[in-house]
């Protein structure tokens, strides 16, 4: 059975990672993606980078999104956060101080096996690829989570 997360716990939740699944939807058809974010708690907004494709089309046509950032350890023990919001595109100086603000804070986040995953965000921010990137914030409206903390009986 699993309960509602306090407060206090689905900011350290959110903090404490750096990936999460985002939600999109157009047309009545949803998409659902990995991203790799920052949360900034003081402006309660999530930050993030993309390639353009898929997903900023349908953002920029449907600025409604969700997210969802978990941790699992097991059946019986995990968390769950859900981030009702909207996107927003971030453009020139601020697109900049933004990614910067992304490097800053994941750095110390990721693991060894990441690093290789800073470096791609850092060499983004230095050069011009051929694929435009976006760098977007997404506004959070509605925040709220679950987690299950027990033992799971199943009765078969």
């Amino acid at each position: 059975m699993s309960f509602p997360l306090q407060t206090d716990e689905i900011e350290k939740v959110l903090s404490r990672n750096y990936i999460g699944h985002l939600a999109c939807c157009l047309d009545n058809k949803p998409y659902v993606v990995p991203i790799t974010y920052f949360y900034d708690s003081e402006k309660n907004c999530i930050l993030g980078y993309t390639a353009e494709g898929h997903k900023v089309e349908i953002m920029r046509q449907n600025p409604q999104v969700c997210v969802e950032v978990s941790e699992v350890r097991d059946l019986s023990h995990w968390k769950s956060v859900v981030l009702e919001g909207n996107f927003e595109e971030i453009k020139g100086l601020d697109s900049v101080k933004a990614l910067q603000s992304l490097i800053t804070r994941l750095e110390p986040l990721i693991n060894e096996e990441g690093k290789q995953h800073v470096e791609q965000i850092r060499d983004m921010a230095r050069a011009k690829e051929s694929s435009p990137k976006v760098i977007y914030r997404i506004h959070i409206e509605k925040k709220y989570g679950r987690f299950e903390a027990g033992e799971i009986k199943l009765d078969i």
